[in-house]
């Protein structure tokens, strides 16, 4: 794993799995919390998390039954919205349980982390349910196979047969989208090969191997979705295949979900069980808070208050929901004997200690959820006695449907989405419309196999850091050849540019609606078609563009050297600007880390001040293998990523022309029938730190002239290109690339039965003409080939035949006659046209000829013109050229005389918040401009040493972390500072920290 990677990887775990900024009170929910039954071990098998952040709600699954809980990650569990603090988590608990018998239900939602084993992934999931390759850098926790992030799929796959393929490329491990444009859908459930379902889509797999109670041989195929559109931001999927492998049928098995939800953390909470989409089964359970205010550690937050709802869509043989039972916190089961008893609603099983606690109302199976009742089930109760006593609890419930029987190799669904409303600010009133109006909108991407419109993919987004700058460039695909997937419309419109300096907290200028809330950011930079698409979307308060046309490189200046930057480049479709059918345009969401595609993160500053420049061509490369006048050349990116290689363009024009890149030191092919460059200028990606720039030549005439003359210099005036200021004039006109040549010869040799046209406004061959020259093809000079019965003559008197602006009607040679315009400034004159054949794919030029005025030189008999054309790629047609990486070189090689000179802290003076600090935890001063190598040691006044660094960089700064050799953060007061270098330079100076 590079160290690149790593870093990435890195900066996204600070935020995923630190104890850093605002942390969760657990003591407020847990009186006998302690920290060290919450510490994460591997277990018996590699746990993998997935993020599922690229909307309003985030949070972070796992691949062992927990689908949600802070308890596992400690970070984004039902985290909503997506701006509000690291304590607003709303999950506590969200696993899959499957009740095989009385004594054994699988499930690992009442396990402590030391001790889950019901759950686990198979022994060999890393490298072939996920890659192992992308880990955590505070734990070596793997990421699980997630869609957007091609690092994370494993390298090889399971044949048809069930034999683990290994073939050194990364291969999606799960299912893709199901084709819902299928005329037969959803009878037919067809597979999109390489495409998702959401903007991330999450595969792992689990088992019951390691199960306590005795391996059953269920194996579970989990598949999570994640949305960052409008319209789905506020809610996330799951969909499950519970497979039997053990040979034999279970029956009577139940199967369900064990739910722990905390709308606020004054655990005065209730719960709320309906029929959602009106079919007469209720499939929606949702937890709130009584007296809608926030409390406790979300007293102070301006964050909404939220409601959670869990839908239930597919189960077993699609019974629906068959019992649903809510308890308080303080009284969970923990036992297989307890959650059995409630998942099969057996209120007597002495297993649980008092039944009430557990089923409520008449109904054996379904528990009643009625306001009237909430203090008989959940009693008046104070934590304290400074606040008065008020029903509710902190609820938690268990769902299930059974009794079935799982037949022997057999497979059932369970499908569910997790969905997050705001509750509104009325206190005592919690509001449901919103939350029932993302469940309807969940509802309808159910019926669509949860699918929705949505936005091109991202492109692969790479940065440069420079001095106060940052260069940007970015993939054009999978972006902007992106189809709607519902539609099936190519509707990519542009790329949008955006800057964090919190780590992706927020992205810039806050864009909010009408009523105030945050719908968006405001993009530093916007690159989009030139169409008609543009201005403010009517259906979103956002910008669609300004017709700028695309580009794939962006440089950002006046930087903070030193500071971190996150940079997200993200790409949006053109929506539906129908008045009738409103549509916004989608927008593929901002990156919540630096590990996704679109995402990075930069810290500008100098390179090292004896590090030499690269070397690459700075001339437009010369083609090898015969003539060509298309342009190839070769653009410095990355000054960094340059090597010393050698390197080969390979033309290919057949079906279309492409181009292949290999490098030829290590004989390895890095682009192949690429596409050449377009219109953007930038399109070909950046491979070795350099841009090729690969574009064809237009049809044109290169040269063209009299090259042999047996008497005078002929003066006759022909050209190609327009003279005349008449807009009817035709511009010059060349069809392929041949090169003509045409011989002046005697009436006895003259070219005869040559069409005889007007040139412009018909096709009418209005006679035939004998003309005194021949014409020959010459592109190959060695083999010219005869084309002179191809010629043809455009007069306009054939159609204007009284006009005093043109010559006589013919075509000749004689100074001021037939060939002569007496009114060129108005006027063009005769025009001969040369070609190599008859049909419409002949190659073609335009010769218009001036033949006067009468006192000029004509041509003598064996005189030649001759004109040249630009020259298209064409088979066989290559380049060759090489580069050479960027070198430290010995300071005693440097042209300073003291390379130590310009070092400079900053900032100086350090006050302890400067906007470098994006954590509590990211204090740090920059030295600047250092050579590759040297020593800095860092002294108080008194002179004691504080810390040292070793430098070795080819960059030209390096940071202090501001804490002493014993770890701990520096004082405030007045520091020394001596750097010296293997070569024995020195320089002192001083710098101060205040608060």
């Amino acid at each position: 794993m590079s160290s690149g990677r790593t870093i990435a990887v890195g900066v996204f775990l600070i935020t995923l799995l630190s104890w850093g900024r605002t942390q969760v009170d657990c003591s407020r929910c847990h009186t006998d919390y302690d920290p060290a039954l919450l510490s994460k071990s591997m277990g018996l098998s590699e746990k993998a998390v997935g993020v599922m952040d690229k909307g309003q709600l985030q949070n972070n699954t796992s691949n062992f039954g927990d689908l949600a809980s802070f308890h596992v990650w400690f970070t984004n569990a039902v985290h909503w919205p997506r701006s509000a603090e690291d304590d607003h988590q709303y999950g506590f608990g969200l696993g899959l349980l499957v009740g095989i018998n009385d004594t054994n239900v699988i499930e690992t939602v009442t396990q402590t982390q030391t001790k889950v084993q019901d759950w686990l992934p198979p022994d060999d999931a890393a490298g072939r349910h996920f890659s192992g390759d992308i880990r955590a850098v505070s734990d070596e926790t793997p990421f699980q196979a997630s869609s957007d992030y091609l690092d994370t799929w494993p390298e090889g796959y399971y044949s048809e047969s069930g034999s683990w393929v290994t073939t050194g490329k990364r291969t999606w491990p799960g299912w893709f989208r199901i084709d819902v444009k299928h005329p037969d859908f959803p009878n037919t459930r067809t597979e999109v090969e390489n495409e998702f379902t959401s903007d991330r889509d999450i595969y792992c797999v689990f088992n019951d191997d390691y199960n306590a109670r005795g391996k059953v041989g269920i194996e579970v195929e989990q598949t999570a979705y994640s949305y960052g559109r409008p319209y789905a931001e506020d809610f996330v999927f799951w969909e499950f295949l519970i497979h039997n492998t053990s040979g034999q049928d279970l029956e009577d098995i139940r199967i369900g979900l064990y739910a722990k939800f905390r709308p606020d953390y004054d655990n005065h909470d209730y719960i709320n069980f309906i029929d959602s989409d009106g079919n007469g089964r209720k499939d929606l359970i949702y937890i709130y808070d009584l007296n809608n205010k926030p409390d406790k550690t979300w007293a102070e937050s301006d964050a909404p208050l939220g409601m959670v709802g869990l839908r239930i869509y597919d189960t077993p043989e699609q019974r629906g929901i068959t019992d649903f039972h809510h308890f308080a916190r303080g009284v969970s089961p923990t036992t297989d004997e307890e959650l059995w008893a409630i998942m099969a609603s057996d209120r007597g099983n002495p297993a649980l200690k008092d039944s009430s606690y557990y089923f409520h109302g008449k109904n054996k199976r379904f528990d009643y959820v009625g306001e009237d009742s909430l203090e008989s089930f959940y009693p008046p109760w104070s934590e304290t006695h400074a606040e008065p006593e008020r029903p509710g609890d902190g609820i938690n419930c268990i769902i299930s449907c059974g009794p079935f029987t799982l037949e022997a190799g057999g497979t059932v669904p369970l499908s569910l989405g997790l969905i997050m409303g705001d509750a509104g600010s009325v206190p005592d009133e919690p509001d449901i419309s919103d939350l029932m109006a993302n469940v309807q909108m969940a509802n309808e991407m159910y019926q669509l196999a949860f699918q929705g419109s949505g936005p091109p993919a991202p492109p692969l987004v790479q940065a440069v850091a420079d001095d106060r700058s940052a260069l940007l460039y970015w993939s054009a695909e999978p972006s902007e050849s992106a189809r709607d997937i519902l539609t099936g419309n190519m509707d990519f419109e542009g790329y949008k540019v955006f800057r964090s300096t919190d780590q992706g907290r927020s992205w810039g200028k806050e864009i909010t609606d009408t009523d105030g809330s945050l719908v968006g950011y405001k993009p530093i930079a916007i690159f989009d078609l030139v169409n008609e698409v543009e201005g403010f979307d009517p259906a979103f308060p956002q910008n669609l563009g300004t017709n700028s046309g695309l580009v794939h490189t962006f440089t950002d200046s006046n930087l903070i050297n030193g500071m971190e930057y996150w940079y997200c480049v993200t790409a949006y479709d053109h929506g539906n600007q129908n008045p009738d059918s409103l549509e916004p345009s989608y927008m593929y969401p901002l990156g919540a880390s630096s590990f996704e595609p679109h995402t990075v993160a930069v810290i500008p500053g100098p390179r090292a001040e004896n590090i030499s420049n690269p070397v690459i061509p700075t001339d437009d490369l010369t083609p090898i293998g015969g003539p060509c006048d298309a342009l190839v050349s070769v653009q410095l990116v990355d000054p960094q990523a340059i090597l010393s290689h050698g390197y080969k363009v390979i033309i290919d024009t057949l079906g279309g022309t492409v181009f292949t890149l290999i490098d030829t030191t290590a004989m390895d092919t890095l682009l192949y029938k690429h596409a050449l460059t377009d219109e953007s200028g930038d399109n070909i990606p950046v491979v070795d730190g350099f841009r090729l720039t690969v574009q064809e030549t237009e049809p044109g005439v290169k040269f063209l002239g009299w090259t042999k003359v047996h008497g005078d210099t002929c003066t006759f005036d022909w050209y190609s290109t327009k003279k005349t200021t008449s807009v009817q004039e035709v511009d010059e006109v060349v069809i392929g690339d041949e090169d003509f040549k045409i011989i002046v010869v005697d009436d006895l040799h003259a070219t005869t039965d040559i069409p005889f046209m007007d040139g412009v406004f018909t096709d009418k061959i209005y006679d035939s003409i004998s003309v005194p020259i021949q014409v020959h093809k010459i592109t190959d000079p060695q083999n010219p080939v005869d084309v002179s019965s191809f010629m043809q003559v455009f007069d306009l008197r054939n159609y204007f035949p009284v006009s005093d602006l043109l010559g006589p009607l013919g075509w000749d040679l004689i100074p001021g006659g037939a060939g002569y315009n007496p009114s060129p400034a108005t006027i063009w004159p005769d025009i001969i046209t040369l070609r190599d054949g008859k049909d419409e794919t002949a190659n073609e030029v335009w010769l218009k000829t001036q033949n006067g005025p009468s006192d000029a030189v004509p041509p003598s008999v064996g005189d030649e013109f001759t004109i040249i054309t630009n020259k298209f790629f064409r088979p066989g047609i290559s380049y060759s050229f090489g580069t050479t990486a960027a070198n430290w070189y010995p300071a005693e090689d440097s042209v300073r005389v003291e390379p130590l000179a310009n070092v400079r802290v900053v900032p100086d003076p350090y006050i302890v918040t400067n906007a470098w600090e994006t954590s509590e935890f990211g204090k740090k001063l920059q030295f600047t401009n250092l050579p590759s190598e040297c020593t800095i040691k860092i002294f108080t006044l008194a002179g004691e040493h504080v810390s040292t660094i070793e430098h070795y960089s080819g960059l030209g700064y390096t940071f202090w972390d501001m804490r002493n050799k014993n770890d701990q953060f520096i004082a405030p007061g007045v520091y020394l500072y001596a750097i010296s270098t293997p070569k024995g330079d020195k320089a002192l100076g001083r710098f101060l920290v205040i608060k």
